[in-house]
């Protein structure tokens, strides 16, 4: 008899703290992603490629929730990613592709819509985002330029600097996950993504596959 009450008691214990915090209403989240970006072959016009590696990156986040389903997503992603790129010789020029290693920067602001099924703490959702990647190759874009300026500590400072490569490409991609509100202001999140960049010049192979665990605060 005595564990028919303490069943009994936890099951009513369960239902009460996932009852607990299954209001999610009207109101504004902040937090951070952490980003697993998996590698990728890409295909440009005139037989050169770029292979990225997997890397990791960060996100800061914003959100505004219209009610326990919809919300309006803000936020900046921040990766940086090691490459190798084989760069095809112009049309007339003969020998073989030069071979790039490097690491690129990719800063992308970004808005979108996040859809949650159930009202409850535990809900998966799905995701559609548009954004603009802002992308430095390090890739050399002339030669070194030395420059120098007073310091009101140092004196006379003198350094090099080189311009480098960028591309700024936009962004959209859409995504599905499981959201926990773990508790009323507390929120953790994990989810995956299909991001596309609109290369120009490339043929193939400008999608990237993203996974994204995330922590939000509610207030």
């Amino acid at each position: 008899m005595k564990s028919r009450y303490v069943i009994t008691l936890a099951a009513l214990c369960s239902t009460w703290s996932l009852s607990a915090y299954a209001d999610r209403d009207t109101g504004w989240e902040f937090g951070g992603d952490l980003i697993y970006q998996n590698s990728q072959d890409i295909e440009f016009e005139g037989d050169s490629t770029v292979s990225t590696d997997s890397d990791l990156g960060f996100a800061f986040t914003f959100a505004y929730r219209f009610n326990a389903h919809l919300e309006l997503q803000m936020g900046v992603d921040w990766q940086t990613v090691d490459y190798n790129a084989q760069i095809a010789p112009g049309t007339g020029n003969a020998g073989l592709a030069i071979g790039i290693d490097g690491e690129y920067e990719a800063i992308t602001p970004r808005v979108g819509i996040a859809y949650n099924f159930i009202d409850g703490p535990i809900t998966p959702f799905l995701t559609g985002v548009i954004g603009y990647s802002f992308i430095d190759t390090n890739i050399p874009d002339g030669p070194p330029t030395v420059g120098c300026w007073w310091d009101p500590w140092y004196g006379e400072v003198c350094t090099a600097w080189q311009e480098t490569r960028s591309v700024d490409e936009f962004m959209y991609g859409v995504g599905a996950g499981v959201r926990w509100d773990a508790t009323d202001t507390l929120s953790v999140k994990l989810g995956y993504e299909k991001h596309w960049l609109d290369f120009s010049q490339a043929d193939s192979g400008s999608d990237f596959d993203q996974f994204k665990l995330g922590l939000s605060f509610s207030y």
